[in-house]
């Protein structure tokens, strides 16, 4: 999904030697581990009728199955880093599974590939293939034209008419207000997506935005896993330069310092990367292994991991096991087994 506008933002660099970013597995991991709070914000008919006391499951490998017949010879397909495909299998109090196939535009385009054609070609396939109805929707976290984005797929020849719609959603449009005020942390995460867009070439609306969104994040009843998982994904999408000489940045560090010390909501900088490398770990061995749960595996095993990670370097600095486990979300008991085998 190479778009035609060049960004102003860096695209790696910073004091921690930072990877080009990645703003596709920060969408996929936060719609991965929001599915459901998504499904309440965005099609609420449908969430009303999920059984909670069943698992939503990703099917990656029906995905990728698929992706041999929709590659186009003279790339007519988007940069897959640019994009999110998830196909989720929602159990339903009736006693019925619903397929939903989420997609997301990561960045917008104005190049060779017709959207509505893809969200048209998906469902076909998918539905020849397992012989089941496919619920489509798709979030646009840019701006894409008024023919790619109208949620509409026609065609018309020799008295033969297809016509196929679906749902779209604008990232980048919305009430900030009503989102400020919201307890549902998929929103939280719209906010964010949405002043992205609007903080986009200024650091300094950037770090006023990044300052409020953690006083609204501080404030909510989420657990801590969500918490941090929140900010490393605000901080990744709105994206105030990392670079040492970088004002804005400074301040926005020493802000979360003083919320470390005032004892409020606090994601160190060592467990916010912890997190960013699980979740690129988790996503690169996910594929690797050919999962067949998909995003979910790559998901849990990369946060894990990141944690370990965090906890590791916690103990070192000599933390309460106890902190360290409510820091990371690990068990006390799976702490005091890092420590062990730390002295070892």
């Amino acid at each position: 999904m190479a778009r035609e506008e060049k960004s102003n933002e860096p695209s790696s660099g910073g004091k921690y030697g930072a990877e080009p970013r990645r703003d596709d597995l920060l969408w996929k991991d936060l719609l991965a581990r929001f599915f459901v709070p998504m499904l309440q914000s965005l099609l609420p008919d449908l969430a009303r009728d999920i059984d909670g006391e069943r698992e939503v499951v990703f099917l990656d490998k029906e995905l990728r199955r698929l992706a041999r017949f929709t590659r186009q010879p003279e790339g007519g397909e988007p940069d897959a880093n640019r994009f999110v495909d998830l196909l989720a299998d929602v159990p339903l109090r009736s006693g019925e599974n619903a397929w939903i196939l989420l997609h997301a535009e990561v960045q917008g385009r104005g190049g060779n590939e017709d959207f509505p054609l893809r969200m048209h070609r998906y469902r076909g396939l998918l539905e020849g293939r397992y012989r089941r109805p496919v619920i489509a929707l798709a979030l646009l976290i840019e701006p894409l034209s008024k023919a790619q984005s109208s949620g509409a797929y026609r065609w018309e020849g020799y008295g033969t008419r297809v016509s196929y719609e679906f749902p779209v959603f604008r990232i980048y449009e919305g009430d900030e207000e009503s989102l400020k005020a919201s307890e549902n942390p998929f929103d939280w995460a719209h906010l964010a997506g949405l002043r992205a867009w609007k903080s986009r070439g200024s650091e300094a609306r950037k770090l006023d935005y990044l300052k409020e969104m953690l006083e609204l994040l501080d404030e909510r009843g989420w657990s801590h896993a969500d918490k941090a998982q929140l900010l490393v994904f605000m901080e990744g999408v709105i994206h105030l330069t990392e670079d040492e000489s970088s004002r804005e940045y400074e301040e926005w560090e020493n802000k979360l310092e003083q919320a470390k010390e005032a004892g409020r909501m606090y994601v160190s900088i060592m467990e916010r990367k912890g997190i960013e490398k699980g979740i690129q770990l988790g996503e690169a061995r996910g594929i690797q292994l050919g999962r067949t749960e998909g995003i979910q595996l790559g998901r849990t095993e990369g946060i894990q991991l990141g944690r370990t990670e965090i906890a590791r370097n916690l103990l070192r600095m000599g933390l309460d096991s106890t902190r360290i486990a409510e820091a990371t979300g690990l068990t006390l008991e799976e702490v005091n087994d890092l420590k062990n085998m730390e002295r070892a």
